[in-house]
């Protein structure tokens, strides 16, 4: 994604553009339209993230990060 867009600020994994938890539904949006058909790379992309998120956000579960990062990228 290009500067501007709705990315991840590390290490508190909010969105550097609304500040909602990231992935946010634009981010999401914006990461669908990239990925296109390809989900099983955009799954593979988010679970990437989410091991980076796991370890910046010992507070959360680890069922909340697979609903924030995995979850929603299953058709």
């Amino acid at each position: 994604m290009a500067d501007g867009e709705h990315t991840p600020t590390r290490p508190s994994w909010k969105c550097s553009s609304c500040g909602s938890d990231w992935p946010c539904d634009d981010a999401r949006d914006q990461l669908y339209k990239e990925y296109g058909e390809q989900r099983v790379n955009l799954a593979v992309y988010m679970a990437t993230q989410l091991g980076h998120a796991a370890g910046e956000l010992p507070g959360v579960s680890t069922t909340e990060l697979y609903q924030r990062f995995i979850a929603w990228t299953r058709p």
